[in-house]
């Protein structure tokens, strides 16, 4: 074991040694002239407080679009922060989200703990650790796709108050008999 440490951290200082290296490598000497790029890059910086514009908001496949172009999440979330109702939706979402995270590392911790376990042959500690993680990793799956189902709340809530309307609505709705019934629009 000490033969392993011992050579790890020499590995490390290997490493750091060959990294350091090639940055000093790069560094201009003292007595040399800087080397001046002939053809300066232009970047276009944004405003620093930059307000977009109210434009419709998709989420397709985990990505985001604002009035058909690609956009950065914060974007987005700036965008649907914007509306109260909306703003409640989506951190309904989170509060949701963030536990199940958590729920989700724990239970993937204790699932691997419970397989190499029971690999072992322990198996009095192994099957309760793998079947317990499997069961919080499920709650957190359950937890995310309530999340899931808050943030396109959100969305939809947000595209409906600048005058954006989906094209097909599911409701479940009651019945006048008492009963529930499933309604689409169109």
């Amino acid at each position: 074991m000490r033969l392993f440490i011992l050579a790890f951290t020499m590995l490390l200082v290997l490493a750091n040694v060959s990294f350091a290296q090639g940055v000093w490598d790069n560094y201009p000497s003292s007595n040399s002239t800087p080397v001046e790029n002939p053809n300066p890059v232009n970047v276009q910086k944004e405003p620093l407080y930059y307000t977009p514009t109210k434009q419709k908001i998709e989420l397709i496949s985990k990505q985001w679009y604002i009035g058909g172009v690609k956009a950065a999440p914060e974007v987005a979330e700036e965008l649907i922060k914007s509306n109260p109702d909306a703003a409640s939706e989506w951190n309904t979402s989170k509060m949701f989200a963030y536990p199940a995270l958590i729920l989700a590392g724990l239970g993937g911790g204790a699932f691997g703990y419970g397989i190499s376990s029971w690999i072992q042959g322990d198996s009095d500690v192994g099957r309760p650790f793998t079947l317990g993680g499997l069961g919080v990793t499920g709650v957190a799956f359950l937890l995310i796709f309530v999340s899931n189902s808050y943030v396109d709340s959100a969305i939809e809530i947000y595209n409906k108050s600048i005058g954006f309307d989906t094209s097909l609505q599911v409701k479940v709705v009651p019945t006048p008999q008492g009963g529930v019934a499933l309604a689409l629009a169109f």
